[in-house]
């Protein structure tokens, strides 16, 4: 005797659900990493003072682009500081000999990047960052027709989202 499965309306939504939350990492995921290897943190920090965001919260993104590869650069270094003490961290060692390995490389990163926050924010500080109401940008650009194009086209884009929403109730997935 042959057992059938029976496929459900609701199995066959969580399969939907499912695949369109895989497709939304699959092809977000990539798009981010060329947003991060491609931008020039001091472009971007222009550009978005001058569509209005204040030049602190710009200048602190430009700051946050500029830190994620000495982060990453660090925390290679911490790893293979780590391994040469003698921790291994490979797929043979037991599960809770990889989490010891991989706390103490998350202990010293951060506080490493808790003191290079500290450097930064004194040199900040001390240079009276924050005291005018505006600054002068040496990487600022002004608009072409393809920037306004984009900038029109994610406005459109955010209000069609802000209306979808409400005629959803709030939900983005609304099965059948």
């Amino acid at each position: 005797m042959m057992n059938h499965i029976a496929v459900t309306h609701d199995g066959i939504q969580q399969v939907a659900y499912e695949s369109i939350v895989l497709m939304k990492y699959v092809f977000s995921l990539p798009l981010a990493l060329i947003f991060l290897l491609t931008t020039n943190p001091s472009e971007f920090a222009a550009e978005l003072n001058k569509i209005g965001v204040s030049y602190r919260i710009a200048y602190a993104v430009a700051l946050t682009l500029r830190y994620i590869p000495d982060v990453q650069q660090e925390f290679v270094t911490i790893s293979h500081a780590q391994q040469a003490r003698g921790y291994d961290m490979s797929k043979k060692a037991p599960l809770v000999q990889r989490v010891r390995g991989a706390a103490g490389i998350l202990m010293s990163l951060l506080f490493s990047s808790l003191a290079r926050i500290d450097d930064i924010s004194r040199s900040m500080d001390l240079r009276r960052f924050g005291k005018e109401k505006r600054r002068s940008w040496y990487y600022q650009q002004t608009f072409r027709r393809n920037d306004w194009v984009v900038m029109v086209g994610m406005v459109v884009l955010v209000l069609l989202e802000v209306v979808l929403f409400r005629v959803a109730d709030g939900r983005f997935w609304w099965p059948i």
